[in-house]
């Protein structure tokens, strides 16, 4: 969770424009709580991505972009200049609140209630109101908002342990903030599918989530299909993330959720967005850890 020890860290790093740190405590809380870097040996690295997340983050929760000296200044006058604002989107205001819903056709239960939402709508709610009384096998984490409000189009075919998941949007500036959607995943201890995109920013995200079991996508033909044509493969998505999480996804285990779709990812050098799924109509599965000759157990597909 974002507080002033790590607000001022990242003041100072874009102040600097810095691309790396030394991991020291505070440097590894970035990486660990806020998910912003990638750490090599004892070095924590940036790229423009993570300037950019960091300067989300800080406005979102009402900080000022660079490091201000507060000695002297009033209280009001803190305020004025931007350090924590509890109207800023990231004080009391919106301290702990969470994006949630359920997939088609399912009621969301939680806090001992169970409530069916029309289409297109989900809950916003502070997590600690639900304290820990959550009434679903799972967590399916969305990256983008357009597919969490958007979810009850798609179709999925997911494995018994995880048919009913709470469908949970990673958060942006604005809503359901990542520090916030962080401390609830761990609060509620459910295995988590990463619905994001098929891309090496997305595999990165995928890979950074606790108790991560698997990878929401479509089949190993209808993704084939769509990173080897040229109206549907995005090449400039591989070429811009590559290089920010490229040693994450070369360290990841043949039989990591991960390893199958980097190998996809990497052969045709290009990624897809999600938001893609709802259009194409593919029907959506969860891609398992299943070792070095088994790309997607769930569906068969050779290697």
């Amino acid at each position: 969770m974002l507080d002033q020890t790590l607000a001022q860290m990242m003041q100072r790093l874009l102040e600097k424009d810095a691309n790396s740190t030394p991991v020291g405590a505070t440097a590894r809380r970035l990486q660990e709580e806020l998910g912003i870097g990638r750490i090599r040996g004892k070095t924590l690295y940036f790229s423009e991505r993570d300037h950019q997340e960091m300067r989300d983050l800080l406005r979102a929760r009402g900080y000022a972009l660079s490091p201000l000296s507060l000695k002297e200044m009033s209280r009001s006058d803190r305020l004025a200049v931007g350090t924590p604002n509890e109207k800023a989107g990231g004080g009391a205001l919106k301290s702990g609140r969470v994006s949630i819903k359920a997939l088609r056709g399912k009621a969301l239960n939680i806090a001992g209630k169970v409530l069916s939402l029309p289409d297109g709508s989900h809950i916003d709610i502070d997590w600690r109101r639900i304290d820990g009384a959550v009434g679903h096998d799972s967590v399916m984490l969305v990256e983008n908002y357009e597919v969490f409000d958007q979810v009850h189009q798609l179709s999925f075919d997911l494995p018994s342990f995880c048919t009913n998941p709470l469908v949970i949007y990673r958060g942006d500036k604005n809503e359901s903030r990542q520090d916030n959607v962080k401390v609830f995943l761990d609060a509620i201890g459910l295995p988590v599918l990463a619905f994001v995109d098929i891309d090496p920013k997305g595999l990165h995200i995928a890979g950074c989530c606790p108790r991560f079991v698997g990878i929401v996508a479509p089949s190993f033909s209808d993704l084939n299909d769509t990173l080897a044509s040229p109206a549907s493969a995005r090449h400039d998505l591989y070429v811009k993330q590559l290089s920010g999480v490229e040693n994450f996804l070369l360290s990841v285990e043949d039989d990591s959720p991960i390893a199958a779709l980097w190998k996809l990812v990497r052969q045709y050098r290009a990624g897809v967005v999600q938001e893609r799924w709802i259009a194409a109509e593919f029907k959506l599965t969860l891609w398992v850890g299943g070792g070095a000759n088994s790309i997607n157990p769930l569906t068969s597909s050779p290697a």
